[in-house]
């Protein structure tokens, strides 16, 4: 069964949208990202001029990824050729596009829609760039720059968000009164890999981008506040994996999800995976659209003043006396849980009930249980 959508007018035919980047850079890429099952994907961001290529701009390791190259290299000149190329098969072209002012902004949308663009995504910030810091300080800046696109083009317009943006109801009403169909967030975070410290310097030449499944509980909760801040539709991206996370950005009120890094990191083939692990979950849950899952668990996330205050404490399912793991004991900041004669044992009047021990045990055999209140 097919699981189709709307999103931005666009039929999309699942919720998978492949985001911006260098796995999207050219006609070769798109294309194989479409012959995957991708519904949409996003170029590689469009800027007028040519920028040079240079090395290293991807920094990895313990699974964290950073990359400083701040958008692609393809002039909009070489684009035409490119998209000539491409074979849709029912997939949309977004392209993502890049400017410094708004008569440049909007002569790329202008080109970006006659070349065959089936829509755009404002690309207006970056981490490592300080040519649009200006867009951080004021709304009105934002609302200028995304207008001259919306009202420039005939084809549906996102803007995507950085995290310390899209939390602000300045920043969305001003992205609103501009026009835009939907929002994507978050841009990728500001980081340093680190410090080399025997010579004293940095990993890294400057600040980059920091991408992946360690950003993905940020993504989630600037989902979550946009779902509940504006009407535009949500596009969720940053640290989706897998189609077990698009289903969480979907039950938080996003339409689609984008992926990213993980395809520099998997290959293509990560593409069809997800969509096919998309519509297993789909059909084995008896869903007959997305529309039953998109905000479905919007209503379980309150403020935290209106958080139930449960007093609660921990306990063991089983016995436990195996010392050479011991993460429930080392942890425990209360010094509810140590280690006996009979293994680990959990003091209630001393526990509070913060959870973590049950979160960590790896035989999960730790659980919290109601406790009578003091």
């Amino acid at each position: 069964m097919e699981y189709k959508l709307d999103f931005m007018g666009l039929p999309l035919k699942n919720a998978v949208i492949v985001a911006a980047g260098p796995w999207a850079g050219d006609a070769r890429s798109i294309q194989k990202c479409i012959d995957a099952g991708a519904a949409a994907v996003i170029t590689e961001t469009i800027v007028m001029e040519e920028s040079a290529l240079f090395g290293p701009r991807v920094y990895y390791e313990n699974e964290e990824l950073l990359n400083i190259s701040l958008y692609g290299h393809r002039p909009l000149e070489e684009w035409e050729e490119q998209v000539e190329r491409i074979h849709k098969k029912g997939s949309f072209l977004i392209c993502s596009i890049r400017g410094s002012s708004p008569s440049e902004l909007a002569y790329i949308a202008r080109r970006a829609e006659r070349l065959g663009a089936d829509a755009l995504q404002l690309d207006l910030f970056a981490p490592m760039d300080a040519m649009l810091e200006e867009i951080n300080m004021r709304p009105e800046k934002l609302y200028e720059m995304t207008k001259c696109v919306t009202g420039t083009v005939k084809i549906p317009v996102m803007a995507r968000l950085p995290h310390n943006i899209s939390a602000s109801t300045a920043y969305i009403r001003a992205l609103e009164r501009a026009g835009v169909s939907a929002i994507s967030a978050i841009e990728s975070l500001r980081g340093i890999s680190g410090v080399d410290l025997e010579n004293r310097r940095t990993k890294m030449p400057t600040y980059g981008g920091y991408t992946g499944k360690h950003i993905r509980p940020v993504s989630l909760a600037a989902t979550a506040t946009l779902s509940q801040m504006t009407d535009c539709q949500i596009c969720g991206v940053g640290g989706v994996e897998t189609y077990e996370n698009i289903l969480e950005f979907m039950m938080l009120g996003a339409a689609t999800a984008q992926l990213g890094s993980v395809i520099m990191l998997k290959g293509y083939d990560v593409i069809t995976e997800t969509v096919k692990g998309l519509a297993g979950w789909m059909e084995s849950h008896g869903c007959q659209s997305y529309g039953e899952i998109i905000g479905a668990a919007l209503p379980t996330l309150s403020p935290y003043e209106k958080i139930d205050r449960m007093r609660a404490v921990s306990c063991l399912t089983e016995p436990c006396g195996d010392r050479a793991c011991g993460l429930c004991v080392r942890g425990c900041m209360y010094e509810a849980l140590t280690f006996g004669e009979d293994g680990v044992r959990c003091d209630p009047a001393l526990c509070t009930g913060c959870g973590l021990c049950v979160q960590r045990c790896p035989k999960g055999i730790l659980k919290l249980k109601k406790a009578p209140r003091a």
